[in-house]
C-alpha cells in the first residue's frame, strides 16, 4: 500500500493538509488539519511509513493547548474518541436508525485543540506498507508515534509552544506514560522541537495490571454481583489459572470495551461506513483503498501481548517527581480491570512529596454547577488528582460529557494547576 503525498495543496493560500470541507457537515466552523506524519526521522525514504493524523483547533487554535487523545486497546482506533466519546463530531440516530454525522456540542475542541494519530502503525487509516514495518512491542510503536507528533508540529510550528496534554483512556495509561519519556527526552535533542508538556490524563487507565486486577473481585463483591464465599473461590482460580480465565473473558466481553454504565457498546459501524466513504477520504486526504473493516488491529494486538500485563507504574513516579501534571479518571462504574479499586491501589503505591500531599487531601464533590447534581469526587494535591465520575463506565470522557469542565479547572495547561474547582463541597 502506497501511503499518498501528505500535503496536496487544495489552495495556495491554505495550509496543505487542512480539512476545508466534510462530507455532510460542510465547511467546519474551525480550524482543522488532517493527513499523514511519517514515523521517520528523515521522511520520503524507501522504508518510510506514516500515522494518520486528525487535528481540531479551537476557535483560537494558534494560543490555546492541545490535548492528544488515545484510546487503547492495546491497537484500538483512537476514532473512538475523534467520533464517539470527547472529540468533534459524534453520529445521531434517526428515526429510520440511520446514522448521520453531526459536530459534538461537548467535544474538547471547545476548549483544546483536539489531536489524534490512529496508532500504532496498521490501525484503521495508518495503513502499513509492509507489514516487517509494524512495531514489534509498545516501546518501539510509541517511538513511532513521538516522531509522527515531531513530523506533525514541523508542519504547523504555529502550535508548537502550546502548552501540551496528553489524554487517554484503558491501554493508553500504557502508551501516554511512556509517550510522555519520549517527549522528554526528544525535548533534549537539537533540533528537535521543544513541545510544553504538561499534564497527563489518565482515565480508567492500565497502569499497574497486576495491582489492578487483585482488586477485580473486591469490586464484583462490593457491587452485589458475588458472594464472599464465591470471593474466595475465584481469587484461589484466579491465583492458580489467570492466562485461561482471560482469554475467555475476552472472547466472552471482546478484547477492548468492558462498559456497565451502558446495556451495550457505543455503535462504530457509522464511523467505518463514513471514513470508508471515497468523498471522505478525498477531504481527509487519505487514499481510497483500501477499505477499513475493523475498529481495532488485531496484529498489533498479537503483538503486545506478551508485554500487556507490564507495569509501567515507575515511569509514572519518575515523571510525578521530575514535575508532570497527572489527572486521574475513574468512571465509578468500570467493571473493567481499571475499577477505581485497582486505580485506588496503584495510586498508593506512589512516593515522593507529590503523593504524599496527594494522600493528605480530602475528598470534595464535583459538581459543574452549585446548584446542580454531584457529578463525582475529587481528591487533588501535590500536583496529581483523581476524579471518581458517577455513572460512568470504561468510557467515563462518553459518559459523562461534563469531565472537560473538571479537566479545565484542574489542569494547569490552562494556568489552573492544582486549584480545586469552586463548585467542589465537603463530600
Amino acid at each position: 500500500m502506497s501511503v499518498p503525498d501528505p500535503r496536496p495543496h487544495p489552495a495556495p493560500f491554505l495550509p496543505a493538509d487542512q480539512v476545508t470541507t466534510l462530507p455532510d457537515l460542510g465547511v467546519p466552523a474551525q480550524t482543522q488539519f488532517a493527513g499523514y506524519a511519517s514515523i521517520r526521522p528523515q521522511p520520503g525514504g524507501p522504508d518510510d511509513e506514516a500515522l494518520f493524523y486528525w487535528f481540531a483547533g479551537t476557535a483560537d487554535y494558534k494560543n490555546s493547548p492541545t490535548i492528544l487523545w488515545s484510546n487503547g486497546g492495546p491497537g484500538s482506533s483512537s476514532f473512538w474518541g475523534l467520533f464517539i466519546e470527547n472529540g468533534p463530531f459524534v453520529f445521531n440516530e434517526d428515526q429510520s436508525g440511520s446514522f448521520r454525522i453531526a459536530n459534538n456540542p461537548n467535544g474538547w475542541n471547545q476548549v483544546a485543540n483536539y489531536l489524534v494519530f490512529e496508532h500504532p502503525l496498521g490501525v484503521t487509516l495508518s495503513f502499513a506498507k509492509d507489514e516487517k514495518n509494524l512495531p514489534q512491542n509498545v516501546k518501539q510503536g510509541i517511538d513511532q508515534l513521538y516522531q509522527a507528533l515531531i513530523n506533525f508540529i514541523r508542519l504547523h510550528p504555529e502550535i508548537a509552544a502550546n502548552p501540551l496534554i496528553l489524554a487517554g483512556e484503558s491501554y493508553a495509561g500504557t502508551y501516554l506514560p511512556l509517550l510522555a519519556e519520549a517527549i522528554l527526552t526528544g525535548n533534549q535533542v537539537p533540533g528537535n522541537p521543544v513541545l510544553d508538556l504538561q499534564t497527563l490524563v489518565l482515565a480508567d487507565a492500565w497502569v499497574d495490571p497486576m495491582t489492578q486486577m487483585a482488586t477485580d473481585t473486591s469490586y464484583a463483591l462490593s457491587h452485589g454481583l458475588i458472594t464472599p464465599e464465591q470471593k474466595q473461590t475465584l481469587d484461589t482460580d484466579y491465583a492458580h489459572n489467570y492466562p485461561q480465565i482471560n482469554q475467555a473473558i475476552q472472547q466472552l466481553c471482546g478484547l477492548y470495551m468492558a462498559n456497565t454504565a451502558q446495556t451495550e457498546d457505543p455503535p462504530f459501524q457509522p464511523v467505518l461506513d463514513y471514513i470508508n466513504r471515497a468523498d471522505v477520504r478525498a477531504a481527509i486526504h487519505a487514499p481510497a483503498e483500501p477499505v477499513v473493516t475493523e475498529s481495532w488491529s488485531a496484529a498489533i494486538g498479537n503483538l503486545y501481548a506478551f508485554g500487556v500485563n507490564d507495569s509501567y507504574l515507575g515511569t509514572v513516579q519518575k515523571l510525578l517527581d521530575g514535575g508532570l501534571q497527572f489527572i486521574i479518571v475513574s468512571g465509578l462504574n468500570d467493571a473493567k480491570d481499571c475499577n477505581f479499586l485497582g486505580t485506588g491501589a496503584w495510586l498508593r503505591r506512589l512516593q515522593g512529596d507529590s503523593a504524599a500531599a496527594f494522600q493528605r487531601a480530602s475528598t470534595q464533590q464535583w459538581k459543574d454547577d452549585p446548584q446542580g447534581p454531584v457529578l463525582g469526587f475529587i481528591q487533588d494535591g501535590g500536583g496529581l488528582s483523581w476524579i471518581k465520575v458517577l455513572n460512568a463506565g470504561h468510557l467515563a470522557a462518553h459518559d459523562q460529557p461534563r469531565l472537560i469542565g473538571a479537566l479545565h479547572k484542574l489542569s494547569r495547561a490552562w494556568s489552573l494547576h492544582a486549584k480545586t474547582p469552586d463548585t467542589c463541597g465537603p463530600g
